[in-house]
């Protein structure tokens, strides 16, 4: 969990629902659900449709702990496939619970009760969808999990580094590579059972742009674009230390130089850039006015079309920054956004039938669930 405090302001993580803002003005209400890997818990939709036992239900039936000579242990679901202990559950929440007293929050009883019962679910969930891959599921998602960690190494100051915040966080390079092959794995399963049978009508989505065009009006706006170097971990802001930041200021440098000299902007972004939300489109953003971090904004928005600002320090690394051009005011046309309402409306019914989809596979696996909250923490 550490891990994923740290990183996920530079690296893409696994949803189970694509990535997509919600619309404004849905008609039907949703729950949202966004599984980011497999030790962050979330709420699962309508949970009492699982029949929930009082603490101490289910301690009665052996454990594998048990079995292992491990006495103590207690079993907090149980089903066709599914088999969950105490010890399982609080080895993941201790991790959330160490970082967030690493933060400053020591979390209550009640917020311990919460988390523990809403990772127990998480797990639950997953157990379930990993039964029901294929070999072609399994194909992909190895494909994809060695995609986005090759990225996140790609995007590390260094490899190193990178692996030795992986094990800060608790995680060997196997069990770290082996949990991004499962989340690329649920998505996989979701998006073929949950995801591909949606259809979203023509008339809905023209619907929603008619509803209110005001949502589609832009202001003044400029395309521009960075190279970024990092100085700061993403989520602890700490510095990186003195040696490294010294070495992302020689890269800048050089990259200040190469720039000077004809070099082109995109292409650099796509190497040398830190910002992986924007490097593999050359580092570009559109945005408004107060939307960008001050030093962004400050530095593009006083350049002409086509200069380069010089490096640009901000609380988050160094930046350079080019202005590609400005973009006036204007109403979107409905074909710029068609795909985008769709997406979201996509999105929107997923919130909604993903809870259901779970729910349709506890009862198949006629699963049973304890209340954690009535049982010892363990932790």
């Amino acid at each position: 969990m550490k891990l994923l405090k740290v990183l996920i302001s530079f690296f893409s993580l696994a949803v189970l629902a694509q990535s997509v803002r919600p619309l404004e003005g849905a008609a039907r209400p949703v729950a949202k659900i966004v599984l980011t890997n497999s030790i962050r818990p979330f709420a699962l939709g309508k949970p009492n449709t699982t029949p929930v036992l009082s603490g101490g239900s289910l301690s009665n039936l052996p454990t594998k702990a048990n079995q292992a000579g491990l006495p103590g242990d207690t079993v907090w679901a149980k089903g066709d496939g599914i088999y969950i202990t105490a010890t399982s559950v609080n080895s993941k929440v201790s991790k959330i619970a160490a970082e967030a007293i690493s933060q400053g929050h020591t979390l209550s009883d009640r917020e311990m009760n919460d988390l523990r019962y809403r990772t127990l679910n998480t797990m639950v969930f997953l157990q379930l969808i990993l039964a029901r891959t294929t070999a072609a599921d399994t194909n992909l998602a190895r494909f994809e999990s060695k995609r986005r960690i090759d990225g996140m190494l790609k995007s590390a100051a260094t490899e190193a580094l990178f692996w030795n915040t992986v094990a800060a966080a608790g995680y060997t390079q196997e069990s770290f590579r082996q949990e991004k092959f499962e989340e690329s794995l649920v998505v996989q399963v979701i998006d073929r059972e949950v995801k591909a049978p949606l259809r979203i009508p023509e008339s809905d989505i023209q619907r929603y742009y008619d509803a209110d065009e005001t949502r589609w009006a832009k202001p003044d706006q400029v395309r521009a674009a960075q190279i970024f170097f990092a100085t700061v971990e993403p989520e602890s802001k700490r510095s990186l230390g003195t040696e490294i930041i010294a070495l992302k200021r020689k890269k800048a440098d050089e990259t200040l130089a190469k720039l000077k000299a004809g070099a082109d902007f995109a292409a650099l972004a796509k190497e040398l850039s830190e910002d992986p939300a924007s490097k593999d489109r050359g580092g570009e953003y559109t945005f408004q006015k107060k939307q960008m971090f001050a030093e962004f904004e400050n530095a593009v928005w006083t350049l002409k079309a086509g200069e380069i600002s010089g490096i640009v320090n901000s609380q988050f690394g160094l930046h350079l920054f080019r202005k590609i051009e400005d973009v006036p005011a204007r109403i979107i046309p409905f074909n710029e956004v068609t795909e985008q309402i769709r997406e979201a409306l996509v999105q929107q019914e997923m919130d909604v039938r993903i809870p259901e989809f779970s729910d349709r596979l506890r009862t198949a696996a006629h699963v049973v669930i304890a209340n954690p909250s009535a049982q010892p923490s363990g932790l």
